[in-house]
């Protein structure tokens, strides 16, 4: 007996459909049509089959088919009918379905049934030997390896992966991104990114789209990320903004470096080599390219590019006048 999904919606929230709602990182309909190996609803129906609205998102074939056992005829239920070959539906009666569980019938539903998705992702997770805590929230198609560890409140919506022994902060929130073996996160944001083994990531880091993180990095505290390549053995270690750049291996970014990488029209991309220092405070204006081991110092705006083991200061000296702090400021 075929299977078949209609999209048809019990309610509508915010615009989404129900059958579109977001159960960790699927919807009702694709869990249902997985899980049942079951089939868009055709132009003509014709046999027998099971046509059902996508209501039912952790029902298996098995527990249908145990439903269907011992019925004759066709009939309606809540979500949907059997049709048998020589038996009218139109004249079928309705019959009690509790023993498909969980409907999703009404908005007032969804959080029961949200529940449900989670309680089924930590069992899922758990038998690959992850340990998801208590109010995470794991999509089905996230991998997670041995060892893995995901605290509460951290969520990872569409296709995931975290490496083996990685650890997943509580708070952070991983949008289609991936993490290596070993690494750990801390109240952060990766959308689209990459994360390498070995790594530590925040507290309160944001990586954005585009981002690739080597391996054995330091990403720190209130450190942006967008669209960068960084290498091995980097070190940013806070409050720094590195946009549409390439940072060579053992780089070092200070605190309060920022990569500008945005004229009021266009974008450019700024290019470290290998083993340089960026000092704190310092910007630079792309498009540029350092070359290996370059040196610039906390407070520089670097406008021009760097050879090889070059040295750039470009801060003006200080000028005291003493005794005149009274005429400024005086509290």
């Amino acid at each position: 007996m075929k299977i078949y999904l209609r999209k048809r919606s019990y309610f509508t929230f915010r615009g989404v459909e129900s059958y579109a709602l977001d159960l960790l990182g699927e919807t009702p309909y694709s869990l249902m049509k997985k899980r049942l190996d079951a089939e868009d609803l055709p132009d003509l129906l014709a046999g027998d089959y099971v046509l059902l609205d996508p209501v039912y998102p952790f029902l298996t074939r098995e527990t249908l088919f145990s439903f269907l056992e011992g019925r004759e005829g066709s009939y309606y239920f809540t979500g949907g009918e059997v049709h048998r070959h020589g038996f009218s539906v139109s004249r079928s009666p309705r019959i009690r379905t509790d023993e498909l569980g969980q409907g999703l019938f009404s908005l007032g539903d969804y959080p029961a049934v949200l529940a449900a998705a989670t309680s089924l992702s930590e069992k899922i997770h758990a038998d690959c030997g992850a340990l998801v805590e208590k109010g995470a929230e794991i999509s089905f198609c996230s991998e997670l390896s041995e060892g893995a560890i995901v605290q509460r409140g951290a969520r990872l919506v569409g296709a995931c992966r975290v490496g083996k022994n990685a650890e997943i902060g509580a708070g952070s929130r991983l949008v289609e991104s991936s993490v290596g073996a070993g690494s750990s996160l801390s109240h952060s944001v990766l959308d689209h990114a990459e994360v390498g083994e070995g790594c530590t990531v925040g507290p309160f880091a944001y990586l954005r789209a585009g981002t690739k993180v080597g391996n054995r990095c330091r990403i720190g505290d209130f450190v942006e990320l967008k669209n960068a390549v960084i290498g091995a053995e980097c070190k940013i270690a806070h409050l720094a903004y590195v946009g549409d750049a390439d940072l060579g291996e053992r780089g070092n970014v200070g605190c309060g470096a920022v990569f500008v990488n945005y004229n009021g029209k266009t974008k450019s991309r700024v290019r470290v080599g290998k083993g340089c220092f960026i000092g704190s405070n310092c910007n630079l204006i792309a498009p540029l390219t350092l070359g290996d081991g370059a040196f610039v110092a906390a407070g520089t705006t670097l406008t021009r590019d760097l050879s090889e083991d070059d040295f750039c200061i470009g801060r003006c000296r200080e000028t005291v006048k003493p005794h005149r702090g009274r005429r400024y400021y005086d509290p």
